[in-house]
């Protein structure tokens, strides 16, 4: 036992001492105040501009996410928007508010390919106390680029992003499954309204194949659609209404950052 106690403290010493020579030959930094090195649970962001601050608070809307009164008060089902103008899919989940810390990875994972960026997500995700039983025995169904897009970009975002989360809950059974595609490439969603965001995205998903994903899962199937952020919700609610006219009527939707 004794041997084995001994063993263990030297990997962590180990551990720790290349993880030393590492931070003195590629020096990490906050992202947001440029601290060296910064000292924390996260990798990127110091104390002071700690992320934590960032994830969504206060009672929400369960069907968007939409921040409907102050922390303490409970969940609604539904809010106004949702009863005049309901999103195709069941329930959501946001990490954080587009702000600081949240709003800096999900730049750095999009346009700056920041992949590195996805431990301090992993990080987040996991002090986000509903996630867990969110994802329970989901298939995760990552938002598509059109391959242009991806092409350009070289990866698809909201593909790491489901990595991400089957990895920060090993023991969710979750599934990933690539199962829509995009039927045509629109113009980005962010300088729309949200009227004109709805309608920008209006039957611009399909099924990759929709023989073989009926082959692949009943109807009873959990999907979470997920992508890096949510605004109008208007991108989410199109992929669940591709799945849910397929006949999958159980699905629901995930952001890493939810635009308020």
């Amino acid at each position: 036992m004794e041997n084995m106690e001994k063993t263990v403290s030297d990997k962590i010493a180990a551990s720790e001492i290349l993880s030393r020579i590492v931070d003195f030959l590629f020096p990490r930094r906050c992202l947001l105040c440029g601290k060296v090195n910064p000292d924390g649970k996260y990798l990127h962001f110091c104390e002071r501009c700690s992320p934590e601050a960032d994830i969504l608070r206060g009672a929400r809307c369960l069907r968007c996410s939409e921040i409907v009164g102050t922390e303490g008060i409970p969940d609604t089902p539904t809010c106004a928007r949702c009863r005049d103008d309901p999103p195709w899919f069941n329930k959501s989940l946001v990490v954080g508010s587009f702000t600081n810390a949240v709003r800096q990875m999900s730049i750095e994972l999009k346009y700056r390919n920041g992949t590195y960026i996805l431990a301090d997500m992993s990080r987040l995700l996991a002090e986000v106390r509903p996630a867990r039983a969110f994802f329970d025995k989901a298939v995760l169904v990552p938002v598509p680029l059109h391959y242009s897009r991806k092409l350009k970009r070289g990866y698809n975002q909201s593909e790491l992003i489901c990595r991400m989360i089957a990895k920060t809950f090993p023991d969710a059974n979750l599934r990933i499954a690539k199962i829509l595609k995009r039927i045509r490439r629109t113009p980005t969603q962010t300088t729309l309204d949200r009227e004109h965001r709805a309608g920008n995205v209006r039957n611009a998903f399909a099924l990759s194949n929709e023989k073989a994903a009926k082959a692949a899962f009943d109807k009873a199937t959990r999907f979470v659609v997920v992508d890096d952020v949510m605004t109008s919700s208007a991108t989410l609610s199109e992929c669940a209404k591709t799945l849910k006219r397929a006949g999958f009527k159980n699905v629901d939707a995930f952001a890493f950052a939810r635009r308020l």
